[in-house]
């Protein structure tokens, strides 16, 4: 594997998170309403997904990945019907009780990750993507086993980087504002988001 198809596959990952999908509309209105924390939780569940699809085409198990992809779609119903109902309790959501959502996130972590991890993982379709991706760059058939963690790492620190960068700005404007009509409208736009997200994975065929 050379330099300079590392160092192109960098730029075309932050070419493809430069473009927002579904993932990183999460973390915006996850960040918007519950903060850098929570939000950090989904980008964690987002990654592994990606990772593990990732994984198994550069270990060769595609055909694999392909045949559990038909299992994972319970996985994208839950993560779609907790993504409606985060949108839902945003939209009835009292503005009055300041703090609460980082309190309440702080006991749902795992539900966080769970939502980014299904996010992805719920999608068999993405195992395809990741196989018309990485041949792009990469010569999958002479990699060996440093190459793919290699690969894998670049992809952590590129994407991580990126998806929390989304989430500190979207956790700025969330601290500066403190009008409560403003902050019934920021979750009001965060909670559709959520919602035409869960629609979305939940209708994804």
């Amino acid at each position: 594997m050379s330099i300079d198809s590392l160092i192109t596959f960098c730029f075309a990952l932050l070419i493809w998170v430069a473009i927002p999908g579904p993932a990183i509309l999460a973390i915006i209105a996850k960040s918007l309403t519950s903060g850098l924390k929570s939000s950090l939780n989904l980008i964690i569940g987002i990654l592994l997904g990606d990772v593990f699809y990732i994984a198994l085409v550069l270990f060769g198990m595609a055909a694999i990945g392909k045949f559990l992809g038909e299992f994972f779609v319970f996985i994208r119903f839950a993560g779609a019907l907790y993504l409606i109902y985060l949108g839902l309790s945003l939209w009835f959501k009292n503005t009055d009780l300041v703090g609460s959502t980082l309190k309440k996130d702080s006991r749902d972590e795992y539900k966080n990750f769970l939502t980014g991890f299904s996010i992805t993982l719920g999608n068999p379709k993405a195992i395809l993507f990741h196989l018309g991706f990485l041949p792009t760059f990469f010569d999958l058939s002479a990699l060996n086993i440093i190459d793919a963690f290699l690969i894998i790492f670049v992809f952590l620190a590129v994407l991580g980087t990126s998806l929390s960068f989304y989430a500190l700005i979207a956790t700025k404007v969330k601290f500066l504002v403190k009008d409560q009509q403003k902050i019934r409208i920021l979750n009001r736009g965060a909670g559709t988001i959520f919602i035409g997200i869960g629609v979305a994975l939940a209708t994804k065929q």
